[in-house]
């Protein structure tokens, strides 16, 4: 690369890691306020909650990248053509080129970055996040549950213990199961102890009483017991009769091409493989798609600095109408398998319109009636936003006591 060509890929690859960094911080935070109340209830610990919450980002961070481009793009652009460089570059007989080529290279290492998450890392962390959930709920008894307090562990599941003894064994226990309908039933027991294998997390009931209640006919029927085991997996995310079932966006795409026939989703619901294996694909288009769109629209030098901030909304606005219908076409694709046509037609055909105006030194631009409607709007919302700083300076001097 030349070295204008340098200065544009490291000032729009700083903005990108800027962007990136500040969307996915704001996605951890969300995240990290949605299980604030999981590790609050359940008693978790620090590292819980950071594991917790931090294993749901990879997933999201694919959606985030082309966005952080996208924001990068038009910030670089518009950087470049408020300081008059793009007229500077375009003065010096450089051609569209010169300013789409380390774009272009920029959006080849963020669709990598992206195929890499979507492909690997989103599936190996969502499955990681259901075995840590997994875990941590079937830990709920032995660790969470505090002694003498009923617990609440599930809907209609109530839990209490009088003592915890050395070696696991929990003494005094009442389990109150009120989750079917019409039905609730106690258990209570001297002892018990927690177990698990391959097949579930048990609970070992010892020297107890059975209590079931019919709310239909007001019946009660008692059932006395040396032994009982209290399967645990209902809750836990599995069990011996009723696996857990590995959705198609928690395996790999090597998974994904290579199923299991006696798989349940396989047999079942076939489409949900190949849906999710175009879907990852199809996102490796959309940092192409969305950086020749936008120099299409913006990528050649303005002398007017309003038609330049039309122009920039303008391509956002294309690039928003064919990213919802990008998303449109994945969902169509779980149950209609002519959509893939779609899914990878419009990235596709993103690319190849900003690349025909790239290539041929030419402005992509809307209809007259469009643009000019687009030209009054930012018009009216720049003078709306100077006014409001004008009225912020107002009270800010009033605040002072600087008359006015």
């Amino acid at each position: 690369m030349s070295l204008i060509e340098r200065y544009i890929f490291k000032k729009a690859a700083t903005a990108t890691l800027i962007i990136l960094g500040s969307l996915a911080g704001v996605v951890w935070i969300i995240q990290a306020l949605k299980g604030v109340d999981i590790v609050n209830s359940n008693g978790q610990t620090i590292f819980a909650y950071l594991s917790l919450t931090s294993l749901a980002v990879p997933n999201l961070l694919v959606a985030i990248i082309p966005v952080a481009l996208l924001l990068s793009t038009i910030n670089t652009i518009n950087a470049l053509n408020t300081n008059t460089e793009l007229v500077v570059v375009t003065a010096s007989g450089c051609s569209n080129w010169t300013i789409a080529k380390p774009l272009i290279i920029l959006a080849l290492l963020c669709s990598l970055f992206a195929g890499i998450v979507g492909h690997t890392v989103s599936p190996l962390s969502l499955i990681k996040l259901r075995a840590f959930v997994t875990e941590m709920r079937a830990d709920l008894v032995s660790i969470l549950i505090q002694e003498g307090t009923f617990n609440n562990i599930d809907d209609g599941l109530t839990f209490h213990i009088s003592e915890r003894k050395a070696g696991g064994i929990l003494s005094g226990i009442m389990i109150s199961d009120e989750r079917e309908e019409n039905t609730a039933i106690i258990y209570s027991a001297r002892e018990g102890i927690l177990t698990r294998s391959d097949k579930g997390s048990f609970l070992k009931l010892k020297d107890g009483e059975i209590q079931q209640i019919n709310r239909k006919n007001n019946t009660v029927t008692f059932i006395k017991y040396q032994s009982y085991i209290f399967d645990l997996s209902s809750f836990s995310g599995g069990s011996e009769d009723k696996p857990s079932i590995i959705k198609a966006k928690e395996r790999t795409t090597l998974e994904l091409l290579n199923p299991d026939p006696d798989d349940y989703i396989y047999k079942n619901y076939p489409g949900r493989f190949s849906a999710q294996i175009h879907e990852r694909f199809s996102e490796m288009l959309w940092p192409f798609a969305y950086v020749f769109m936008i120099l299409a629209f913006a990528g050649q030098a303005r002398s007017n600095r309003q038609s330049f901030s039309s122009s920039i909304t303008a391509a956002t606005i294309s690039v928003i109408v064919a990213r919802g219908l990008g998303f449109s076409a994945i969902n169509s694709l779980k149950s209609d398998p002519n959509a893939i046509f779609l899914v990878y037609f419009l990235p596709l055909a993103c690319i190849a319109f900003g690349g025909w105006f790239i290539f041929t030194n030419r402005p992509a631009t809307l209809p007259k009636p469009m643009l000019d409607s687009i030209e009054k709007s930012n018009m009216f919302i720049a003078g709306k936003f100077a006014d409001l700083q004008e009225r912020y300076k107002l009270f800010r001097r009033r605040l002072a006591g600087v008359k006015t």
